[in-house]
């Protein structure tokens, strides 16, 4: 009995190793913006995380421009205010909850103003 315990074990962890699903192309995301310009860039699906904050910061054109990396296979949304520099990000599993809370997060910034979602997106 001794011997088989860790015998099975092994023979389990080995299993589950390959029960675990591996993301297949998981893609990676970011957001760019520059507070101060108003100019954003996005990038999605991109091979790398490195790839996808360059390409993001690219579209940005902007030396003020701070990259936002997106979870992979995740979604994101960038949300500006309409009176002042205010915006708000998020990344979550939906577009749906990522619009939701960059705006929550947006409003939570701004006083005189609404804020309304500019940039999004989801890698898969």
């Amino acid at each position: 009995m001794r011997r088989s315990a860790p015998v099975f074990a092994g023979m389990a962890a080995i299993i589950l190793a390959f029960a675990m699903p591996a993301p297949v192309n998981a893609g990676y995301g970011a957001i760019a913006y520059d507070q101060d310009t108003g100019k954003a860039g996005a990038s999605w699906d991109q091979p790398t995380s490195a790839e996808a904050n360059e390409l993001a910061l690219k579209q940005c054109g902007s030396a003020g421009c701070k990259v936002h990396p997106v979870e992979p296979a995740g979604c994101g949304a960038l949300a500006v205010s309409n009176q002042d520099k205010a915006w708000g990000g998020a990344d979550r599993e939906t577009l749906d909850e990522a619009k939701r809370d960059a705006v929550a997060h947006c409003e939570t910034h701004t006083k005189p103003g609404s804020c309304a979602v500019r940039v999004f997106g989801c890698s898969h």
